[in-house]
């Protein structure tokens, strides 16, 4: 039999309790008690879309330990749905404290487009009755939290870079299929804003010459032809219960759209999120793979990949939680008077959780 375990350093065992004088209440006869360990910090992470609204807990290390969801009444107003998204939002900031003994330092939304910047106002396709709603603002004065947002596609560009399918990747672009299509595109190591804070819309890159008229005027977007909203109106049923040639079909034009990133901005890699696209799955996959060889054929864009989202249905609640992390250390760092200037990605370690580039 070996002898008693010897303490860490630092941990005085029972053998050791005379050694030194007695103070605090240990002094009056009480029982030491032991300082609380520090509580871990979370970012209350929020996915604002269709069809449901969906928060969640992120930790700095990008583990996702809860999570709530509310499924959305297409025929509801913009103060129902919004009680709606307060109940899930409340119902994480009572378990953060009650179940998990974590502290929620902001909230972080990826919401569907159009939006505008930072979130100050929403009008998500997915949600109609949303239309210039005021969410970051309404968010602030329920939860008294900081509130960091961006378009959901450039949340899960975050996340998948954290942590998904374009880790070690300095450029690449990322896309949600769900009742919209939206992106977000990393050059050099940098998130795009743009003037608008709208940079790499793929789903109005024409892949459909005088095709379905779409929502911005044009004809034959990759929106208008195939976002769930599009299916729906094409196929007569939800985009839930496609037919095998509705997936090809919008496999076959999401490849097209994504050879013109990869050819205009000398891209490798695509990764693909959102409803439509992880439900239509490799039927989806293979045909947009097959398109983006067809249309990428420069010598820096051939051999380019298009890939399903690694993080699956967690990623856009995990680009939220990507988004709030950035935002916190970027308020902390302006609190601190630091003259850096921030990454505008936030892949650099110190402006991403730790793991992210």
């Amino acid at each position: 039999m070996t002898g008693p375990e010897t303490p860490p350093a630092g941990v005085v065992g029972a053998d050791d309790a005379d050694d030194g004088p007695l103070t605090g209440r240990e002094a009056h006869g009480e029982p030491a008690v032991p300082p609380e360990p520090p509580r871990r910090d979370v970012i209350l992470a929020v996915d604002v879309g269709g069809p449901k609204f969906e928060a969640g807990l992120v930790t700095a290390r990008g583990e996702l330990i809860d999570r709530a969801a509310a499924r959305l009444e297409p025929d509801d107003g913009p103060e129902s749905h919004y009680t709606s998204l307060a109940g899930v939002v409340g119902e994480m900031i009572d378990v953060a404290e009650t179940r998990h003994g974590v502290r929620v330092r902001g909230i972080g939304v990826g919401c569907a487009g159009p939006i505008a910047r930072d979130l100050e106002t929403v009008s998500p396709v997915g949600i109609a009755s949303w239309n210039g709603f005021p969410l970051r603002s309404r968010l602030g004065a329920l939860t008294r939290l900081p509130v960091f947002g961006d378009l959901d596609a450039r949340a899960l560009a975050l996340a998948e870079g954290w942590l998904g399918a374009a880790q070690g990747q300095s450029s690449f672009c990322a896309v949600t299929i769900s009742a919209g299509i939206d992106a977000g595109i990393v050059l050099d190591g940098e998130l795009l804003d743009g003037q608008s804070g709208a940079a790499g819309h793929v789903g109005h890159v024409m892949v459909e010459p005088g095709g379905r008229r779409c929502r911005c005027g044009a004809q034959g977007c990759l929106d208008a032809e195939a976002s769930g909203l599009a299916v729906e109106a094409i196929t007569g049923r939800p985009f839930s219960e496609p037919t095998y040639e509705i997936m090809q079909r919008t496999g076959r034009l999401m490849g097209r759209a994504a050879a013109v990133v990869c050819n205009a901005l000398d891209l490798s890699l695509v990764v693909v999120g959102g409803d439509v696209a992880l439900n239509f799955a490799a039927t989806f996959f293979n045909a947009a793979q097959i398109s983006l060889d067809e249309h990428a054929r420069l010598p820096y864009s051939r051999g380019a990949r298009i890939t399903p989202s690694r993080l699956g249905e967690s990623g856009l609640l995990l680009g939220a939680g990507a988004l709030g992390w950035r935002g916190v250390r970027r308020a902390t760092r302006t609190r601190g008077g630091s003259r850096r200037r921030p990454a505008a990605a936030g892949f650099a370690a110190a402006d991403q959780p730790p793991r992210a580039r």
